[in-house]
C-alpha cells in the first residue's frame, strides 16, 4: 500500500506504475539498460522508454518539439477567445439586429454545443488518419468562419457561423492532450498541460478586456472584434502548417518499465532484437509510416516531407470502429473523475464569467462593458501566476511521490495538488457570495474571481495529466468524451445562468456552486485510494479499453 494507494489484487504488474527515479537506497527498484534523461534530469528513468527509431516523436529534437507545442498553444490561446469574444457586447449586436441580448447570448451555447459533439467525431479521425489533417483543417475552419462571423448581417447568419467556430476550436481542446502524450514523457508533461491549460485561460480572460473597448470605439465595433482574431488565426494557420508535423506513432512494441518485469532489465540486446522483431513484419500489419527497411529503422523524415498534410492512413480501422471508438470509455472510472472534478468545476467557471456583466454591471457597482472587461485582468493575471506553479508542482509531486516508494512512479501522485484547489475554489466561491451580499469594495470579489481562478488552474494540470498517464494511448477519446459531455451541461446551464442569479441572488447562487465544487474535487479521494485497481480493471478488459 504505497503511501494510501491500495495495491491491486489481480495483476502483478499494472500499467501505469513505473519506475521513474533511479535511486541507490536499499530495495530499491533498478533498470541496467534503461534510457534516462539528461542534464539534470539523468537520475529520471524515461517513461515511456522511446524506441530507437529517428522517426519516434519521442526521439525528436528539443527545438521540434518546442515549435510544435508553442504553435499548438499559441492558437489555443485564440481558441479560448473566440468563445467569450463578444461577451461585453450582446445588447450592442441585439440593438443592430433589432433581436433581443439572450438571443444573442445563446450563440455562444450554439457555439458549445457543436464545440463538444464535433469532438466525438475528430479524435477518432485523429487515430485514423493523424493529428496533422485535423489540426490543418480546424484552423482553417477557424480562419474563414470568423471572417464569416464578422460579415453577417443577421442573427441566423450568425449563428450558423458560430456553429462552424465551434466545429474548428475542437481539435485544440480534444486533441492536444493527446499530442503532449506523444512527444513529452511523463516528467515533462505537467508543465506543458498548465502551458496549455493558460493558453485558453488567457484567451477567455483577454479577449473581454481588449473587446471592451473595441465595441465601445465608435471607429472599430463589435465587427473588428471577428476582424482582429482572424488575423491571428491567419498567422497561427501558417504556424500549423509550418511546425505541427504528424506525432501519431505505433507503439504497439513499446518498452513498458513496469516494476519487476523483464522489462526493467532492458539491454542493447534486447533493443536489437525488438528491431529485428519489428523489421519482420508484415507491411500489411504497420502503418504508413511505420514500415522499416531491411536495414533497421527508416531515416527521420526531412522539413519537406513533414509538411505533407496527411501522411497516409494511420491506423486499418474501418469507419464503424472510428465513429464507435470513444464510447466504450464511458465506462472507465478515471473518465468519470474527469468529467466531476474537471468537467463539472470548467462548467461552473463558464457559468460565472456569463454571468460576470449582471454581477458587476449590477448594484452596488454599475460597472459599463469596458469596466466589465478588465474584471478578466485580475484571472489572467492569477492564471499567469498559476501556470509557473502548477505545471512544476504536478510533475514535483510525482517525483517526490517515486523518492518514497523506491523509485516507483505511481499516477495516482499527481493527484496530491488538487488539495489546492479544494481550498481556493470553495473558498473564492463561499468568499464572493459573503462579500457582494454586504456591498464591500469591487477589489475583493475580483480578487475571489482570481482565487477561484488559479484554483482551476491548479487542479485542472493535476486532472488532465492523470489522465493522459492512465489512458495515454486513447487520449484523444477520452478527452472527446469528458469535454463532450462538459459542454452539453454546459449548454444546458447557459440557458438559464442569468436568471438563476436574478432570481435566487448572488449569495445563495454562490453557496451552492462552492458546495457543488467541493463535492466534484472531494471525487480525487477514492481515486487517489483506489486508482491503481481502476488501471488494473482497465488493463484486464482489453476488448473495451485496449483499443489502439
Amino acid at each position: 500500500m504505497p503511501l494510501g494507494i491500495l495495491e491491486d489484487r489481480h495483476l502483478q504488474h499494472v500499467p501505469g506504475t513505473a519506475l521513474l527515479e533511479e535511486l541507490k537506497s536499499k530495495g530499491a527498484v533498478h533498470a541496467p539498460g534503461a534510457k534516462r534523461g539528461t542534464g539534470r534530469h539523468s537520475h529520471i528513468v524515461l517513461v515511456p522508454q522511446p524506441s530507437d527509431d529517428p522517426r519516434d516523436p519521442l526521439n525528436w529534437p528539443r527545438l521540434k518539439k518546442e515549435l510544435l507545442f508553442w504553435s499548438i498553444c499559441f492558437i489555443a490561446g485564440l481558441v479560448g477567445a473566440v468563445g467569450p469574444l463578444l461577451a461585453p457586447g450582446y445588447a450592442v449586436i441585439a440593438g443592430e439586429w433589432g433581436v433581443t441580448a439572450n438571443a444573442v447570448a445563446a450563440s455562444n451555447g450554439d457555439l458549445v454545443v457543436a464545440l463538444g459533439c464535433i469532438m466525438m467525431l475528430q479524435a477518432p479521425f485523429a487515430v485514423k488518419y493523424g493529428r496533422r489533417p485535423v489540426f490543418l483543417i480546424s484552423s482553417l475552419i477557424l480562419f474563414t468562419c470568423s471572417i464569416w462571423s464578422a460579415v453577417s448581417t443577421g442573427l441566423p447568419s450568425f449563428v450558423a457561423s458560430r456553429v462552424f467556430q465551434g466545429f474548428g476550436m475542437a481539435a485544440f481542446e480534444a486533441l492536444v492532450t493527446a499530442t503532449i502524450a506523444d512527444i513529452y514523457f511523463v516528467h515533462e508533461r505537467g508543465f506543458r498541460v498548465a502551458v496549455w491549460g493558460l493558453a485558453i485561460l488567457c484567451g477567455i480572460n483577454v479577449a473581454p478586456i481588449v473587446n471592451g473597448y473595441v465595441i465601445e470605439s465608435n471607429t472599430l465595433g463589435w465587427r473588428w472584434c471577428f476582424w482582429l482574431v482572424t488575423i491571428f488565426l491567419g498567422i497561427a494557420m501558417v504556424l500549423v502548417y509550418l511546425f505541427v508535423p504528424e506525432t501519431s506513432y505505433d507503439r504497439r512494441q513499446e518498452v513498458e518499465l513496469d516494476v519487476d518485469s523483464p522489462a526493467t532489465k532492458v539491454t542493447s540486446e534486447t533493443r536489437e532484437t525488438d528491431s529485428m522483431e519489428k523489421g519482420s513484419t508484415s507491411e500489411k500489419e504497420q502503418p504508413l509510416e511505420q514500415i522499416e527497411s531491411a536495414s533497421g529503422y527508416l531515416p527521420a523524415k526531412t522539413f519537406v516531407e513533414e509538411l505533407r498534410p496527411w501522411s497516409g492512413t494511420i491506423r486499418p480501422i474501418s469507419m464503424v470502429e472510428v465513429l464507435l471508438r470513444p464510447f466504450p470509455f464511458i465506462l472507465s472510472p478515471v473518465v468519470w473523475f474527469a468529467i466531476f472534478s474537471y468537467g463539472l468545476t470548467t462548467c461552473w467557471l463558464v457559468v460565472l464569467s456569463v454571468i460576470s456583466s449582471i454581477v458587476f454591471g449590477s448594484p452596488p457597482y454599475n460597472f459599463n462593458a469596458s469596466q466589465v472587461g478588465l474584471v478578466s485582468i485580475g484571472p489572467l493575471i492569477a492564471g499567469i501566476l498559476t501556470t509557473f506553479i502548477a505545471g512544476p508542482l504536478c510533475d514535483y509531486s510525482a517525483s517526490w511521490f517515486a523518492k518514497r516508494n523506491k523509485g516507483i512512479y505511481e499516477p495516482e501522485s499527481r493527484l496530491y495538488i488538487m488539495v489546492f484547489m479544494l481550498v481556493l475554489q470553495v473558498a473564492g466561491f463561499a468568499f464572493w457570495a459573503l462579500m457582494q451580499s454586504r456591498g464591500v469594495h469591487w477589489i475583493g470579489p475580483v480578487v475571489m474571481y482570481s482565487i477561484i481562478n488559479a484554483g482551476q488552474g491548479i487542479g485542472s494540470t493535476a486532472i488532465v495529466t492523470y489522465v493522459i498517464d492512465v489512458h495515454k494511448k486513447n487520449a484523444a477519446e477520452c478527452f472527446a468524451l469528458i469535454n463532450c459531455v462538459k459542454n452539453l451541461i454546459l449548454y444546458g446551464f447557459t440557458q438559464f445562468a442569468v436568471n438563476w442569479v436574478v432570481n435566487m441572488g448572488i449569495l445563495h447562487t454562490f453557496g451552492i456552486l462552492a458546495g457543488v465544487s467541493a463535492i466534484c474535487i472531494l471525487t480525487a479521494i477514492p481515486m487517489y485510494i483506489y486508482g491503481k485497481r481502476v488501471r488494473s480493471w482497465v488493463s484486464r478488459h482489453p476488448a473495451i479499453f485496449d483499443r489502439h
